[in-house]
This record gives structure tokens, C-alpha cells and sequence, in this order.
């Protein structure tokens, strides 16, 4: 993309709690917010009560390798997106296999496997084959559905639903409220593509990939690419259409910080704040908050 954008100023580094951070999401509450913080060398969650002031410093980490029935072996991880809704639930997702897995983590109850299919003469036929390009950003929906972020090869963005769902599109009024729970399956199920949204134009030039997704509380979606060093803001006050096939233009676009290295997860903690999480060896430094150069 050519002409020089704006750089997000770098507020502070913060210390995330997992090696090889790869997601990040927000509960929000009634209460307050909570963050949340996968890495893809591990099992564990990280989970710490944002500050009244905003400050992260009291992470508490569960392992989900302990919960009963968890499907994968200890150790084996490599997640690459969390989601999180203004209950109890959260959900990591895997690139291979393409998993979605959700977990009540109040109740420590193991609650679903949900499978990211491309069945033949579907919108992802064809495009869903490539072990290193899939879903990359995961956000919870309204009414039991994903929205799923496919790195490259495509560039997308992919509603999710259960086995004959009917697409719905995508618009602010798509993503959870405030202490809204997520409508949950139980147990082994497919989920199917309703509706893609490929990145062209002015959108696929800023963004090289999309390396992860994010909400906040005026409904909109943020994007962040870790080839481009960038981050991307999508008002959905108009619809994404189910019919629409792409996203041409985004409405803010500004260039990370120097020294974001491998940024894998964003998510938008309120007070224009956002928290980029770091792929790093080290837990120390490994998220930057950044806000909207003055």
C-alpha cells in the first residue's frame, strides 16, 4: 500500500502469561472486563480482572488439558485464536486440525469440539485444504455462529454456523453485549462456511495476512496483520451482506509500533487502548498496549 499511514504509539509493554502468545479476547461484564491470553506451546489460559485503572498485572492461568475429556494430549496445543463471551465460556482454535474447542472455565467442564468443515460445493471448497492457512482469528456470534478470520490464500473473513444454518451476514448488532452468553453446542460437531468475505482492493493491499480478530463495545472489528505490521478497524454500522464476496475498504489503518515482533492476537480493551499480544520465547514484554497516535 502505498503513502505513508499512521503509527499507533506504543502506551507500555505488559507481561502475558504464556510463551508464544498467539490470542487474546476480552469478557466483558457488568463487573468490569477480564482478558484473556492463549499461546501455542501450551495448554494454559491466562485470565486476569482488568484494573479499575486498567492495569494488568493479577494473571491466574488454567490448564486445559486438565479438564475432563479434553480431546487433545497434554502438551499439544498450537492454538492460534481465543474467544470469549460475557459468561463463563471461552474457545481456542487450532489450524490442524481445523477445531474449534470450547470450555466452561467457572465450571472447569470440557463443553464442545466443533469441527471448521469445507464440505465439497461449499463457499471454502477448495480453499480450505492448505494446513497453514486457515482460521487464524476466532470471535463469538450471535446465535451459536463463528466469525473466523482465514490467514492468506485466501484473506477472509468466514461466518461459521452448525450443519444447515442459514447465513446471516455480519453487522455490529451480530456481536455479543455486554455479559451476553454464547449459545454453545455439546460434544463432536460440524460447522460449515455461510458466508466468506475475501479482502480486495484497498483492504487486501494494507493487510498482508490476517493474523488475528477482535471486537470492542461500539461494534467494531479490528484486524491485525503480522506481515504487514499493521492493524485495521472495520466499522459494521452497514452490513456485510450473506451474499456480499469482499472487503474492499477499511476505515482506519495505521502501522504498528517499531519493535512488534510476530504479533499473533489483538484484542480492544476500552479507553482506546488496544492489546496486542507477541509471539516471543518470553513472557516478559511480550504484549503491547497501543493507542491512536495523537
Amino acid at each position: 500500500m502505498s503513502g505513508k499511514l499512521p503509527r499507533l504509539a506504543l502506551s507500555e509493554l505488559t507481561d502475558l502469561p504464556v510463551v508464544e502468545a498467539s490470542g487474546v479476547a476480552v469478557r466483558r461484564t457488568e463487573r468490569g472486563a477480564v482478558v484473556l491470553v492463549v499461546g501455542d506451546r501450551t495448554s494454559d489460559v491466562g485470565a486476569c480482572v482488568m484494573g479499575a485503572d486498567g492495569a494488568l498485572d493479577d494473571w491466574q492461568t488454567i490448564d486445559l488439558a486438565e479438564l475432563p475429556g479434553w480431546p487433545l494430549p497434554p502438551g499439544d496445543s498450537q492454538f492460534e485464536a481465543i474467544a470469549a463471551d460475557g459468561g463463563s465460556l471461552v474457545a481456542v482454535m487450532t489450524e490442524d486440525p481445523p477445531l474449534v474447542l470450547v470450555a466452561d472455565t467457572v465450571t472447569r467442564e470440557f463443553r464442545a469440539e466443533i469441527r471448521l468443515t469445507a464440505p465439497a460445493g461449499s463457499l471454502l471448497d477448495g480453499q480450505w485444504d492448505d494446513a497453514s492457512s486457515r482460521g487464524e482469528g476466532l470471535v463469538f456470534l450471535r446465535g451459536g455462529r463463528l466469525l473466523v478470520a482465514q490467514e492468506k490464500r485466501p484473506r477472509a473473513l468466514i461466518e461459521f454456523g452448525p450443519v444447515g444454518s442459514q447465513p446471516q451476514g455480519l453487522s455490529s448488532e451480530d456481536f455479543l453485549a455486554l455479559g451476553e452468553s454464547w449459545t454453545a453446542p455439546t460434544g463432536q460437531v460440524d460447522f460449515v462456511p455461510l458466508s466468506m468475505w475475501k479482502l480486495k482492493s484497498a483492504a487486501k493491499k494494507a493487510l498482508g495476512d490476517v493474523s488475528s480478530i477482535g471486537t470492542d463495545l461500539e461494534g467494531n472489528l479490528w484486524l491485525l496483520s503480522d506481515k504487514s505490521q499493521r492493524v485495521g478497524r472495520l466499522g459494521l454500522d452497514v452490513a456485510l451482506d450473506a451474499g456480499d464476496d469482499d472487503v474492499r475498504d477499511l476505515d482506519e489503518i495505521w502501522d504498528l509500533p517499531d519493535g512488534a515482533v510476530k504479533p499473533e492476537g489483538i484484542a480492544a480493551l476500552g479507553d482506546g487502548r488496544v492489546l496486542v499480544a507477541l509471539d516471543t520465547r518470553s513472557t516478559s514484554g511480550n504484549g503491547m498496549i497501543v493507542t491512536r497516535p495523537s
